[in-house]
């Protein structure tokens, strides 16, 4: 690291150590992502089995391994929790910014490397993921070193170059699948016919050969012991991604256009004309920025199932387009009030809006509780919080850091975005500690407690009604053998039922009769463990409401506890 590195690296550093990582563990992982990727690094060090990803140690095959890989070595050093389950994202930010400020440095100079790195850093949704347990900052990450290194090798030539795009082309897929491989693929083919350039065969053999390498053997590995089935289930499952809205992701055309726009403040309206045009700076990486700007939202627009995160690939080209934008105003040019009007108006709204909203939970519960009609609202409304009165001003941070960023804009630019991206992280960091943990209490707080507190117990544990993976992480499931009789009902009813010996055998219509079979038993068979079951208040099973075997043991504003005893 040069010296000139050394204060970028400092300040993201401090940035990361202060107002990222002691937030991370303030509240509990939340359903479905976080808490799904948390359970399966979890059960990799239950059962020491690193090759097979699980959820309630069966098969899971929509995701390979690498991000849980991480999760589970930190979970290892610093035990198994939602602190834990966030650190390998919080320790991208500090990682990421200042691989973009010296990407930046090389294509520009240091300075366009500090505005590219800040104006990230100060993007919300960023600041959200670099606080998540989710696996796209990785795969994002990933992704743009392979885009990166590939446009090096059409002009600079180095071998190695060309190499680390197959390489980290390989983590992507290893990461999240090929989805990675074909965003690479889509970009760069068409940075290379617009400008009529192409790859040698040496080329071509020197990606191919690290892709191989690296994405290849955990597939194979799969492919060897536990047969076809699971590609099979991986290709599928990728396939219905783009073909039918998987659990209900079903959004209109322009989500992904609208979710980068908001959440992308500040830097999505600062890199907005950019991202049309050509901005005249001769940066040539641009043009491919630009690509992959439009090739991850085209994308993910044709895709039926549009989830908040599909598109977060976007914001690292969009943020460089800003940064282009923003060095230019460095330069001399002024922002003009088509973009500065709208920003601060736009970001001002939003922080008063969670300012009020907060006020109203804080001191106006019962008026609000009194326009609310459904019952199921009003006990989660009604459950105290214990606000210490305050927190509703944290939001108007973000208003005054807007302004006073907006204003002084053209003024010692680099020292305002700083500042400006330390007041995100600042109101981030004291909702994560002060709001989050009351929310999240309200949401689902109550039954993870419950979990908590039969975790220590030997039990059968399942919900009835609804999807959830917080069961599994919170109760700690342990992994059933021939000594436990719910594994051998399971073998029963997959040969009785279905002349199989294997659940993985089983199409989807198949493992829901499965499951239903499974419910029964414990409702009604004869089990060696004391068995729970949970579900929604407001979709009451009267399946176990009349049941004689169980007995409701605790009701929460959202959820029901039912228990069967050993007879």
């Amino acid at each position: 690291m040069s010296k000139s590195d050394i204060k970028p690296f400092l300040f993201f550093l401090f940035y990361s150590m202060v107002l990222v990582i002691p937030f991370i563990g303030s509240y509990n992982l939340f359903d479905w992502d976080e808490i799904n990727f948390a359970e399966s690094s979890r059960e990799m060090l239950v059962s020491s089995n690193f090759f097979q990803v699980m959820v309630n140690f069966e098969p899971f095959h929509e995701k390979p391994p690498l991000y849980f890989w991480l999760q589970a070595l930190s979970m290892n050093y610093f035990g198994v929790g939602s602190f834990a389950a966030r650190l390998p994202n919080a320790v991208l930010s500090i990682l990421v910014p200042f691989i973009l400020f010296k990407i930046g440095s090389n294509l520009k100079n240091k300075t366009f490397g500090w505005i590219w790195s800040i104006i990230f850093l100060s993007g919300l949704l960023p600041n959200l993921y670099f606080r998540s347990g989710i696996i796209d900052p990785y795969f994002n990450l990933f992704i743009f070193l392979a885009i990166y290194y590939f446009y090096l090798s059409i002009y600079f030539k180095y071998t190695l170059n060309i190499f680390f795009s197959g390489l980290f082309s390989g983590l992507a897929i290893l990461t999240k699948g090929p989805v990675g491989l074909l965003i690479v693929i889509l970009s760069c083919s068409i940075f290379l016919l617009l400008n009529k350039k192409y790859l040698s065969l040496k080329q071509i053999i020197y990606f191919i050969l690290p892709l191989i390498i690296v994405s290849s053997p955990w597939y194979l590995f799969e492919l060897v012991h536990k047969g076809p089935w699971f590609m099979v289930e991986f290709v599928q499952y990728q396939l219905e991604l783009f073909s039918h809205p998987v659990a209900g992701h079903k959004q209109p055309l322009y989500y992904h256009f609208l979710v980068v726009l908001i959440g992308c403040i500040p830097f999505s309206f600062l890199g907005l004309r950019n991202a049309l045009k050509d901005s005249g700076s001769e940066i040539i990486f641009e043009k491919l920025m630009r690509i992959l700007l439009w090739t991850v939202l085209i994308l993910f627009t044709i895709v039926t199932t549009k989830i908040i995160h599909y598109s977060s690939m976007s914001y690292i080209p969009l943020s460089f387009l800003a940064a282009v934008e923003t060095y230019k105003i460095f330069m001399g040019k002024s922002l003009k009030r088509v973009l500065k009007i709208p920003l601060v108006i736009l970001s001002s709204c939003m922080g008063l809006f969670l300012a009020i909203i907060l006020y109203l939970l804080t001191y106006k519960i019962d008026t609000i509780s009194s326009f609310i009609t459904d019952s199921n609202v009003k006990d989660v409304l009604n459950v105290k919080l214990f606000w210490q009165g305050w927190e509703w001003i944290i939001p108007l941070i973000l208003v005054a850091a807007s302004v006073i960023w907006l204003i002084k804009i053209n003024t010692n630019i680099i020292k305002y975005l700083a500042s400006f991206s330390i007041l995100i992280g600042l109101t981030f960091a004291l909702i994560g500690h002060y709001i989050v943990p009351k929310i999240e209490m309200a949401i689902q707080g109550n039954a993870i407690k419950f979990y908590e507190d039969i975790s220590d117990e030997k039990k059968y544990i399942t919900t009835v009604g609804f999807k959830s993976y917080a069961h599994y992480f919170y109760s700690r499931i342990d992994e059933l053998d021939s000594s436990d009789q719910l594994y051998n009902t399971k073998s029963e009813i997959l040969n009785n039922y279905f002349s199989s010996s294997s659940l993985n055998d089983l199409n989807r219509n198949e493992k829901n009769k499965f499951n239903g079979y499974i419910l029964n038993w414990l409702i009604n068979g004869k089990i060696d463990r004391t068995a729970y079951f949970v579900t929604k208040k407001s979709r009451p099973i009267k399946q176990l409401e009349k049941s004689k075997n169980l007995k409701l043991v605790k009701q929460t504003a959202n959820y029901q506890f039912y228990k069967r005893e050993i007879k």
